[in-house]
């Protein structure tokens, strides 16, 4: 076998490092390329209403992430301002829309009138686990200053309503759309609420 020549060597010494230096060069280009070594750092677009969770399992109601649904139009009225003691309430949304069954009907002293609205599977989001029990699971609506006020310091505010909302109301077993502002009521346990009522329709 001939003898190479130290200066044969060394040109196919450079020859074999200029092909390797070319492979690796390629190999990276390609991993990079593809982003397969490299997890994304671009934060993932999450849908907030899909996403909300369930009223068996939060301990608190969604407060910025809450997103209306088919609410595009909903405008608070001047009822706002016929709310007796309304620090009580706190304001999660100005004004909100929702669907669902009428559950049951009651009259408060307050002048209120109290409506638990079994609301459509969209709108379960909306619930909080103070919701069960005494409001049955149900979501709490309340047209105010629509009855006669027997309690003492509601009296005030509601004598100073010129516009209620008119009847009629909704009944038991009605389905109804509803728009309201949606509030969790402090000394009732944070439960949530429609309140006020702004406008309702009948669903059919």
């Amino acid at each position: 076998m001939p003898t190479l020549s130290p200066s044969s060597r060394l040109v196919l010494a450079t020859i074999a490092v200029a092909l390797l230096a070319l492979v690796l060069t390629r190999s990276v280009s390609t991993l990079l390329t593809s982003g397969a070594t490299e997890p994304s750092d671009q934060p993932i677009a999450i849908s907030t209403q899909a996403n909300q969770p369930s009223p068996t399992n939060q301990s608190e109601a969604p407060r910025s992430t809450v997103v209306p649904v088919g609410s595009g139009a909903c405008q608070p009225t001047d009822q706002d301002g016929y709310v007796y003691n309304p620090g009580r309430l706190e304001v999660v949304v100005p004004c909100l829309y929702v669907t669902g069954i009428v559950a049951a009907v009651r009259t408060e002293a307050d002048g209120d009138l109290h409506i638990l609205l079994d609301v459509d599977p969209p709108y379960a989001y909306l619930l909080r686990p103070a919701n069960q029990g005494e409001e049955l699971g149900d979501l709490v609506v309340e047209p105010v200053c629509v009855g006669s006020v027997t309690q003492t310091d509601a009296e005030g505010v509601c004598a100073a309503d010129p516009d209620p909302l008119a009847p009629p109301f909704p009944v038991v077993g009605e389905r109804v759309w509803m728009e309201g502002r949606y509030v969790f009521d402090l000394e009732h346990s944070g439960w949530a609420e429609l309140h006020p009522l702004y406008r309702w329709g009948d669903q059919g």
